[in-house]
């Protein structure tokens, strides 16, 4: 007989509810992925139609939890989503995996990205036990590599054309945070 499956899990913070995606969170993922400004380090093109962004979600919750999975960083009070994080690129057996996050434009700046990072990275270092966590952030992309500097993350040097977004190759800074490296959250 087959296991049932596990459950997403819950992650909290002070202001923020880290939860499995639903459907009705398209029209906010789209708030993320329909903007030009927010897509424009991201790994895949801008997001013009709805059903763009509903199927996204509908990936998000048809994961694979031990290669990757996405949370829908929420509002505790109202649960509105207001943003993503996940981990992607697991190797569970290797400790590692590497992380995205995005929130709402109309929300930037105000320490919600680094609170539900910091939140997804206890996860990953305890209950998952992974030993690296990598994040690929774009060269111009400050906001993101203060983020990462800002939960402890080295950056570990270019990698050149490492992305092809559209029709155009990117480079990447190359992050990563050790489970023995000091936590700064």
């Amino acid at each position: 007989m087959a296991k049932p499956p596990i459950p997403h899990p819950i992650l909290a913070t002070s202001r923020l509810r880290l939860r499995q995606f639903r459907p009705d969170d398209a029209d906010a993922m789209h708030r993320c992925f329909g903007d030009p400004e927010a897509m424009r380090f991201w790994n895949h093109p801008v997001h013009t139609k709805v059903i763009e962004s509903e199927r996204a979600v509908r990936r998000f919750i048809d994961c694979t939890p031990s290669y990757y999975r996405f949370w829908a960083v929420a509002e505790p009070n109202s649960d509105r989503c207001i943003g993503m994080v996940n981990y992607h690129d697991g190797h569970i057996r290797s400790r590692r995996a590497a992380i995205g996050y995005i929130v709402d434009p109309a929300r930037r700046r105000e320490g919600i990205a680094t609170e539900a990072v910091a939140a997804m990275l206890d996860f990953c270092f305890g209950e998952l036990g992974l030993h690296r966590v990598q994040a690929l952030i774009h060269p111009d992309n400050t906001a993101s590599r203060r983020l990462a500097e800002k939960l402890g993350f080295r950056c570990e040097g270019q990698l050149r054309d490492h992305l092809r977004v559209g029709d155009e190759w990117r480079d990447d800074m190359l992050y990563a945070l050790l489970k023995t490296d000091p936590r700064s959250w």
